[in-house]
């Protein structure tokens, strides 16, 4: 992955707290067509499902959204990928409505803050809870990176989290995770729309894009694939631990770093280590 900071398609999460700053070509085409920052929903751009939440988003009543891929540090692929699945979504766009926008596709960053969440108290929370798995921090993690930015637009962000997955599920999109990541949002005024969120079949994920894309492919990869599976790729799934790693640590980690982000504070691990 090669990602340029000083790109004018980069959004730099800690001003994100006190300004809006988009590429000159984005204001522009927000200026040209009279559109109000207030009517901007902020969608999640990663892969197929992110994708078909944004699409199904535009068909419920969404006109206009501002894709955004949110980085962690631990994914991995070529940058040019997201480029060709924006033309993939405004394509079935403009076939849902010629008016609707999909605006030009940005990217955030924010790597001591996923380490702080995620990376450096792996040990100590694994001896706390008894179980761990970077995952849901990491999904949190991506709510928290567009909140600021959110604020300044129309307080929405679109989501491709889905509670099943043809049969099989994620322990970072449950239900009861979800509701925490939305709660996260709320707590701050924001809604997470979660369009796809009972879609059970990846056939009618390609229906919505209109576009043969099979589940996992044309998108980044991550090193921490697989982490919670076992030889036979079933779940481990200790879902009273993962309950109390998320509203012990996670939910209140991550409200904490936001409400000091207001406050002109980013140094996350200290904000982080009260809640160990």
């Amino acid at each position: 992955m090669i990602l340029n900071e000083n790109s004018p398609n980069f959004i730099d999460f800690k001003k994100s707290f006190k300004e809006l700053t988009l590429s000159d070509e984005t204001f522009k085409i927000i200026e040209e067509n009279g559109l109000k920052l207030s009517e901007i929903a902020v969608g999640e751009f990663s892969g197929r499902d992110s994708v078909a939440a944004i699409i199904k988003a535009m068909e419920e009543g969404i006109d206009f959204v501002l894709p955004v891929v949110g980085f962690t540090g631990t994914d991995y692929g070529n940058i040019n990928i997201f480029y060709k699945n924006w033309e993939i979504t405004n394509k079935r766009v403009k076939e849902i409505d010629k008016d609707k926008v999909l605006l030009p596709l940005h990217f955030m960053f924010e790597p001591k803050l996923w380490n702080a969440l995620n990376g450096r108290w792996v040990v100590l929370l694994l001896k706390k809870y008894n179980y761990y798995s970077p995952c849901i921090g990491c999904h949190a993690y991506l709510r928290i990176l567009r909140i600021p930015l959110t604020k300044h637009l129309g307080r929405k962000i679109i989501s491709g989290e889905r509670v099943y997955h043809n049969g099989d599920f994620k322990i970072d999109q449950i239900e009861e995770v979800l509701s925490v990541y939305s709660k996260i949002c709320r707590d701050f005024d924001v809604e997470l729309i979660l369009p796809i969120r009972y879609i059970k079949e990846g056939k009618k994920i390609k229906e919505i894009i209109g576009y043969e894309w099979e589940q996992g492919k044309k998108q980044f990869s991550c090193v921490f694939s697989g982490n919670y599976r076992d030889k036979d790729g079933k779940v481990i799934f200790e879902k009273e631990n993962i309950l109390k790693l998320l509203n012990e640590f996670i939910y209140p980690a991550s409200i904490e770093i936001l409400k000091e982000g207001y406050k002109g504070n980013f140094n996350y691990q200290n904000i982080v280590k009260k809640f160990l």
